[in-house]
């Protein structure tokens, strides 16, 4: 197994915990709905394709499962000290079906099979005057070696609470090491000699970065409606990749769920 950089996880560590201001979080509200997404046929792709996607925010007092971070995820969390939390999650990682893309298709790349990751996360909420503010470091190493292993660091701004609707401002930096990037951007000396494209191997680095907006709208007592887009940017040897038709990717979703 190759060594992830441990730079990486210690710069975007100090970036996570670099706020003065702490403040504590409204892990009482929970809810569980259905939406759709506007999504990329797959990383890079230049079409689209729509999909139902679940919608779940739930916090014991140790376990949780949560979509509101970006991924479907559940695990233990433990506030040991202010208002840092520390904890363990599994997550759900997509696969891709090379039937969702003509680029692929026609090239004869084969389905990447959907996975699940296991890994750390540490999380703070604080207030910039009125503002409040999330920062979620997160650690990802898929279950099968194979896949390689993945960091995120996203920050999540809140900048309208009015009548009922809500909304913040998201950022998320995503890093892989050389065997994530060479699963989604990698093609093998097999697949050139088939698909017309040149051998190519990406390394480790920055795979993306995002910007958008989510947010939420009340409906009824026991009712919200749930929204969010965001804009994907792909870098480095991602961007760089024979597979990368279009390197910026539009993702929108909208739903409801029902809030106990």
């Amino acid at each position: 197994m190759k060594t992830f950089p441990i730079r990486w996880l210690v710069a975007a560590g100090a970036a996570c915990v670099s706020f003065s201001a702490p403040a504590q979080t409204a892990d009482s509200e929970s809810y569980i709905g259905a939406g759709a997404r506007l999504r990329p046929a797959y990383e890079g792709a230049d079409s689209n394709r729509v999909d139902a996607i679940p919608y779940v925010r739930w916090y014991g007092d140790h376990l949780f499962a949560r979509t509101t971070q970006g991924m479907l995820e559940g695990g233990w969390r433990t506030r040991p000290f202010g208002g840092i939390v520390l904890g363990a999650q599994l997550v759900y990682e997509e696969g891709r079906e090379s039937d969702e893309s003509a680029f692929l298709k026609e090239r004869g790349f084969e389905d990447l099979d959907p996975s699940a990751s296991v890994g750390l996360h540490a999380e703070g909420d604080w207030k910039i005057g009125p503002m409040p503010l999330n920062a979620l470091l997160r650690y990802r190493h898929d279950v099968d070696a194979d896949n390689g292993q993945q960091i995120d660091l996203r920050v999540t701004a809140g900048i309208l609470a009015w009548r009922g609707l809500r909304a913040g401002l998201i950022g998320q930096m995503t890093w892989g090491d050389r065997d994530s990037m060479q699963r989604a951007f990698g093609v093998t000396p097999a697949q050139a000699a088939t698909a017309s494209l040149p051998a190519y191997s990406p390394g480790s680095g920055l795979r993306s970065t995002q910007v958008g907006l989510t947010g939420d709208i009340d409906i009824a007592r026991h009712w919200v409606g749930l929204w969010g887009v965001h804009l994907d940017v792909l870098q480095s040897d991602a961007a760089d990749s024979p597979i990368t038709r279009d390197r910026s990717n539009w993702f929108a979703n909208a739903g409801v769920a029902y809030r106990f």
